[in-house]
């Protein structure tokens, strides 16, 4: 794997609704957005936040696996919009998957741009898939 980089907003440890069991949830930074009630508006500066790579976000999330195993939880990536990032969402739920990490994304996956296949392959990559 390469070491893919991701511009991060901020992790929560142990979120409970953004999906089934504890979760641990990145919050990406960027979206094209401006929808009137989102609940992260400090989220959509593109350019911004702190750039991570994806094995780096990888190792913080493992130190809670116990907490997902006895929750059937796992993680959620969030924003923002995390598909304007996919090239980090594909490297990180890789990682995810082959620890057998529960996977899912909240997106309105109205942001997304690439060629189909990055879908694709993203969406073999999830458990619950909300697109």
């Amino acid at each position: 794997m390469s070491d893919v980089m991701g511009r991060v907003h901020s992790v929560e440890s142990m979120g409970t609704v953004d999906g089934p069991g504890i979760r641990f949830i990145v919050f990406m930074q960027g979206c094209l957005l401006r929808c009137q009630f989102c609940h992260n508006p400090d989220t959509w500066k593109i350019g911004t936040g702190t750039e991570r790579s994806a094995q780096d976000v990888f190792d913080e999330a493992i130190k809670y696996r116990e907490f997902f195993e006895a929750s059937n939880g796992g993680v959620t990536v969030s924003g923002g919009e995390p598909l304007l990032q996919i090239d980090f969402l594909i490297e990180f739920f890789t990682l995810c998957k082959k620890a057998g990490i529960h996977t899912t994304i909240d997106s309105c996956g109205g942001c997304f741009t690439r060629e189909p296949e990055f879908i694709e392959k993203l969406d073999r990559l999830m458990d619950l898939n909300p697109i």
